[in-house]
Protein backbone atom coordinates (compact mmCIF):
# COMPACT_ATOMS: atom_id res chain seq x y z
CA UNK A 1 0.00 0.00 0.00
CA UNK A 2 1.11 3.59 -0.66
CA UNK A 3 -1.03 6.69 -0.05
CA UNK A 4 -4.02 4.38 0.26
CA UNK A 5 -3.48 2.86 -3.19
CA UNK A 6 -3.28 -0.87 -3.68
CA UNK A 7 -0.51 -1.61 -6.16
CA UNK A 8 -1.69 -3.14 -8.76
CA UNK A 9 -5.00 -1.28 -8.80
CA UNK A 10 -6.27 -1.20 -12.39
CA UNK A 11 -7.80 2.27 -12.07
CA UNK A 12 -4.71 3.88 -10.54
CA UNK A 13 -1.71 5.57 -12.09
CA UNK A 14 0.40 2.71 -10.75
CA UNK A 15 -1.83 0.32 -12.67
CA UNK A 16 -1.27 2.17 -15.94
CA UNK A 17 2.50 2.53 -15.48
CA UNK A 18 2.83 -1.12 -14.49
CA UNK A 19 1.02 -2.17 -17.65
CA UNK A 20 3.33 0.01 -19.75
CA UNK A 21 6.59 -0.78 -17.95
CA UNK A 22 8.25 -2.29 -21.04
CA UNK A 23 7.30 0.80 -23.06
CA UNK A 24 8.91 3.02 -20.42
CA UNK A 25 12.10 0.97 -20.75
CA UNK A 26 12.13 1.25 -24.53
CA UNK A 27 11.42 4.96 -24.43
CA UNK A 28 14.32 5.45 -22.01
CA UNK A 29 16.61 3.68 -24.47
CA UNK A 30 15.25 5.70 -27.42
CA UNK A 31 15.91 8.95 -25.59
CA UNK A 32 19.43 7.87 -24.54
CA UNK A 33 20.35 6.41 -27.92
CA UNK A 34 17.93 7.60 -30.65
CA UNK A 35 19.66 5.31 -33.13
CA UNK A 36 17.81 2.33 -31.61
CA UNK A 37 14.74 3.61 -33.50
CA UNK A 38 16.60 3.64 -36.82
CA UNK A 39 17.20 -0.04 -37.44
CA UNK A 40 15.55 -0.02 -40.88
CA UNK A 41 17.50 3.08 -41.91
CA UNK A 42 20.89 1.66 -40.99
CA UNK A 43 20.21 -1.83 -42.38
CA UNK A 44 21.06 -0.33 -45.76
CA UNK A 45 24.50 0.75 -44.55
CA UNK A 46 25.92 -2.71 -43.79
CA UNK A 47 25.91 -2.02 -40.06
CA UNK A 48 25.53 -5.61 -38.86
CA UNK A 49 27.14 -5.06 -35.46
CA UNK A 50 25.02 -1.97 -34.78
CA UNK A 51 21.80 -3.74 -35.79
CA UNK A 52 22.63 -6.58 -33.40
CA UNK A 53 23.28 -4.06 -30.61
CA UNK A 54 19.87 -2.47 -31.24
CA UNK A 55 18.19 -5.85 -31.12
CA UNK A 56 20.03 -6.77 -27.93
CA UNK A 57 19.08 -3.54 -26.13
CA UNK A 58 15.43 -3.36 -27.22
CA UNK A 59 14.74 -7.04 -26.59
CA UNK A 60 16.47 -7.36 -23.26
CA UNK A 61 14.80 -9.97 -20.99
CA UNK A 62 12.26 -8.35 -18.68
CA UNK A 63 14.25 -9.09 -15.52
CA UNK A 64 17.28 -7.33 -17.01
CA UNK A 65 15.14 -4.36 -18.10
CA UNK A 66 13.82 -4.19 -14.56
CA UNK A 67 17.31 -4.34 -13.09
CA UNK A 68 18.61 -1.57 -15.35
CA UNK A 69 15.68 0.78 -14.67
CA UNK A 70 15.98 0.17 -10.94
CA UNK A 71 19.65 1.10 -11.26
CA UNK A 72 18.93 4.28 -13.27
CA UNK A 73 16.04 5.57 -11.17
CA UNK A 74 18.41 6.00 -8.25
CA UNK A 75 19.68 9.05 -10.15
CA UNK A 76 16.29 10.81 -10.10
CA UNK A 77 15.05 10.21 -6.56
CA UNK A 78 16.05 13.80 -5.79
CA UNK A 79 14.22 16.42 -7.80
CA UNK A 80 16.31 18.38 -10.28
CA UNK A 81 16.17 22.16 -10.33
CA UNK A 82 15.04 24.42 -13.15
CA UNK A 83 18.61 25.48 -13.98
CA UNK A 84 19.79 21.89 -14.38
CA UNK A 85 22.24 21.33 -17.23
CA UNK A 86 20.21 18.62 -18.91
CA UNK A 87 22.79 17.75 -21.56
CA UNK A 88 25.21 16.89 -18.74
CA UNK A 89 22.46 14.95 -16.99
CA UNK A 90 21.92 12.89 -20.15
CA UNK A 91 25.65 12.14 -20.31
CA UNK A 92 25.63 11.07 -16.66
CA UNK A 93 22.76 8.64 -17.40
CA UNK A 94 24.62 7.16 -20.37
CA UNK A 95 27.79 6.88 -18.28
CA UNK A 96 25.73 5.10 -15.62
CA UNK A 97 24.42 2.61 -18.19
CA UNK A 98 27.91 2.04 -19.56
CA UNK A 99 29.21 1.30 -16.07
CA UNK A 100 27.37 -2.01 -16.52
CA UNK A 101 29.78 -4.11 -18.56
CA UNK A 102 27.01 -5.96 -20.40
CA UNK A 103 25.78 -2.65 -21.89
CA UNK A 104 29.06 -0.84 -22.48
CA UNK A 105 29.96 -2.53 -25.78
CA UNK A 106 26.46 -2.03 -27.20
CA UNK A 107 26.22 1.63 -26.17
CA UNK A 108 29.72 2.31 -27.51
CA UNK A 109 28.78 0.68 -30.80
CA UNK A 110 25.58 2.69 -31.13
CA UNK A 111 27.19 6.00 -30.13
CA UNK A 112 30.16 5.57 -32.45
CA UNK A 113 28.01 4.50 -35.38
CA UNK A 114 25.65 7.46 -35.00
CA UNK A 115 28.63 9.83 -35.24
CA UNK A 116 29.56 8.30 -38.60
CA UNK A 117 26.18 9.03 -40.19
CA UNK A 118 25.67 12.07 -42.40
CA UNK A 119 23.35 14.91 -41.36
CA UNK A 120 20.41 13.59 -43.40
CA UNK A 121 20.62 10.15 -41.78
CA UNK A 122 20.98 11.65 -38.31
CA UNK A 123 17.92 13.86 -38.83
CA UNK A 124 15.91 10.91 -40.15
CA UNK A 125 16.82 8.83 -37.09
CA UNK A 126 16.15 11.65 -34.61
CA UNK A 127 12.80 12.38 -36.26
CA UNK A 128 11.83 8.71 -36.18
CA UNK A 129 12.87 8.39 -32.55
CA UNK A 130 10.85 11.48 -31.59
CA UNK A 131 7.80 10.10 -33.41
CA UNK A 132 8.13 6.75 -31.63
CA UNK A 133 8.55 8.47 -28.27
CA UNK A 134 5.43 10.49 -29.02
CA UNK A 135 3.45 7.40 -30.01
CA UNK A 136 4.55 5.51 -26.91
CA UNK A 137 3.55 8.32 -24.57
CA UNK A 138 0.31 9.01 -26.43
CA UNK A 139 -0.72 5.38 -25.93
CA UNK A 140 -0.24 5.80 -22.18
CA UNK A 141 -2.33 8.99 -22.24
CA UNK A 142 -5.13 7.19 -24.10
CA UNK A 143 -5.09 4.45 -21.50
CA UNK A 144 -5.22 7.01 -18.70
CA UNK A 145 -8.23 8.59 -20.38
CA UNK A 146 -9.94 5.17 -20.51
CA UNK A 147 -9.30 4.48 -16.84
CA UNK A 148 -10.45 7.91 -15.72
CA UNK A 149 -13.99 6.75 -16.47
CA UNK A 150 -13.66 3.76 -14.15
CA UNK A 151 -15.83 4.03 -11.02
CA UNK A 152 -12.76 3.43 -8.83
CA UNK A 153 -10.45 5.76 -10.72
CA UNK A 154 -7.73 7.53 -8.74
CA UNK A 155 -8.49 10.71 -10.64
CA UNK A 156 -5.91 13.10 -9.19
CA UNK A 157 -3.09 10.59 -9.59
CA UNK A 158 -4.08 9.74 -13.17
CA UNK A 159 -4.35 13.40 -14.11
CA UNK A 160 -0.96 14.34 -12.68
CA UNK A 161 0.69 11.50 -14.60
CA UNK A 162 -1.17 12.60 -17.72
CA UNK A 163 0.11 16.15 -17.24
CA UNK A 164 3.70 14.91 -16.88
CA UNK A 165 3.35 13.01 -20.15
CA UNK A 166 1.74 16.00 -21.85
CA UNK A 167 4.68 18.12 -20.64
CA UNK A 168 7.01 15.45 -22.04
CA UNK A 169 5.29 15.65 -25.44
CA UNK A 170 5.57 19.44 -25.53
CA UNK A 171 9.31 19.21 -24.90
CA UNK A 172 9.98 16.38 -27.36
CA UNK A 173 7.95 18.12 -30.08
CA UNK A 174 10.04 21.27 -29.69
CA UNK A 175 13.32 19.49 -30.50
CA UNK A 176 14.88 21.50 -33.38
CA UNK A 177 15.45 19.45 -36.51
CA UNK A 178 16.70 21.61 -39.38
CA UNK A 179 18.26 20.53 -42.65
CA UNK A 180 21.66 20.34 -41.01
CA UNK A 181 22.73 19.52 -37.47
CA UNK A 182 25.30 22.06 -36.36
CA UNK A 183 26.90 22.15 -32.92
CA UNK A 184 24.38 24.65 -31.54
CA UNK A 185 21.41 22.53 -32.65
CA UNK A 186 22.95 19.36 -31.21
CA UNK A 187 23.38 21.13 -27.85
CA UNK A 188 19.69 22.10 -27.89
CA UNK A 189 18.70 18.56 -28.85
CA UNK A 190 20.84 17.05 -26.10
CA UNK A 191 19.37 19.46 -23.54
CA UNK A 192 15.80 18.53 -24.42
CA UNK A 193 16.51 14.82 -24.75
CA UNK A 194 18.25 14.92 -21.37
CA UNK A 195 15.16 16.47 -19.84
CA UNK A 196 12.76 13.91 -21.35
CA UNK A 197 15.00 11.14 -19.97
CA UNK A 198 14.57 12.75 -16.56
CA UNK A 199 10.77 12.78 -16.93
CA UNK A 200 10.60 9.14 -18.07
CA UNK A 201 12.79 8.04 -15.17
CA UNK A 202 10.73 10.08 -12.71
CA UNK A 203 7.61 8.22 -13.88
CA UNK A 204 9.52 4.96 -13.46
CA UNK A 205 10.75 6.03 -10.01
CA UNK A 206 7.14 6.73 -9.05
CA UNK A 207 6.11 3.29 -10.30
CA UNK A 208 8.82 1.83 -8.07
CA UNK A 209 7.61 3.84 -5.06
CA UNK A 210 10.88 5.76 -4.87
CA UNK A 211 9.13 9.14 -5.12
CA UNK A 212 5.55 10.17 -4.35
CA UNK A 213 2.76 11.96 -6.18
CA UNK A 214 3.74 15.36 -4.79
CA UNK A 215 7.21 14.88 -6.24
CA UNK A 216 5.73 14.27 -9.69
CA UNK A 217 3.37 17.20 -9.36
CA UNK A 218 6.26 19.49 -8.44
CA UNK A 219 8.06 18.51 -11.66
CA UNK A 220 5.38 20.39 -13.59
CA UNK A 221 6.85 23.66 -12.31
CA UNK A 222 9.87 22.94 -14.52
CA UNK A 223 7.65 23.58 -17.54
CA UNK A 224 8.42 27.31 -17.22
CA UNK A 225 11.95 26.57 -18.33
CA UNK A 226 10.76 24.91 -21.55
CA UNK A 227 7.88 27.23 -22.47
CA UNK A 228 5.35 24.62 -23.60
CA UNK A 229 2.81 25.77 -26.15
CA UNK A 230 -0.24 25.11 -24.01
CA UNK A 231 -0.86 25.53 -20.32
CA UNK A 232 -1.26 22.70 -17.84
CA UNK A 233 -4.09 22.09 -15.43
CA UNK A 234 -3.17 23.76 -12.16
CA UNK A 235 -3.68 21.84 -8.90
CA UNK A 236 -6.32 24.43 -8.01
CA UNK A 237 -8.26 23.41 -11.12
CA UNK A 238 -8.35 19.69 -10.30
CA UNK A 239 -11.73 19.93 -8.55
CA UNK A 240 -13.43 21.07 -11.74
CA UNK A 241 -11.85 18.23 -13.65
CA UNK A 242 -12.83 15.73 -10.97
CA UNK A 243 -16.48 16.66 -11.49
CA UNK A 244 -16.24 15.58 -15.13
CA UNK A 245 -14.89 12.14 -14.23
CA UNK A 246 -16.87 11.62 -11.06
CA UNK A 247 -13.75 11.77 -8.87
Amino acid sequence: MKNGISIPDYASGYGVLNDFSSELYRDTMRACRPIVSGERIIRHTRAGVTVRSIDKILNLPYDEQDELLDFLTEMVTDRKEKDEEWDKFMKSIIDKIMSKQKFKAHFDSLGNYFKKLNSTQKIQILSLSINKLNCGMESIRREINNRLWNNNAHVQELMIIDQIIYFFQNVINSVPLGKKLNLSEMEKINTKMGFVIYLILRLEAYRRLKIDLDDLNNDLSLSRNFKPGEKYIKPSEYDSAFEIFGG
